[in-house]
């Protein structure tokens, strides 16, 4: 069976963190230092991951496997 990083990466995220990430897991997977700069790149629409708000819960979140394939796609585009 072929190796496929995506589904490697997809699961690990999973794994740690469930099916979304929010709060400070969310912007530190996506390579923010603070909420501030997540939330101004959040503002200009320059996350590159669709996120979303959930029902009675505070904050962003966003899906374990876009986080993933968005990962994917920046590490590919730096070859």
């Amino acid at each position: 069976m072929p190796h496929d990083p995506l589904a490697d990466l997809s699961k690990q995220l999973i794994l740690r963190y469930g099916p979304t990430i929010g709060g400070q897991d969310l912007y530190t997977a996506l390579g923010f230092k603070t909420y501030a700069a997540f939330h101004r790149s959040q503002q200009r629409q320059a996350l590159g991951v669709h996120v979303f708000k959930l029902p009675g819960r505070r904050g962003w979140f966003a899906l374990s496997v876009d986080i993933a394939t968005w990962l994917m796609k920046q590490s590919n585009s730096q070859i």
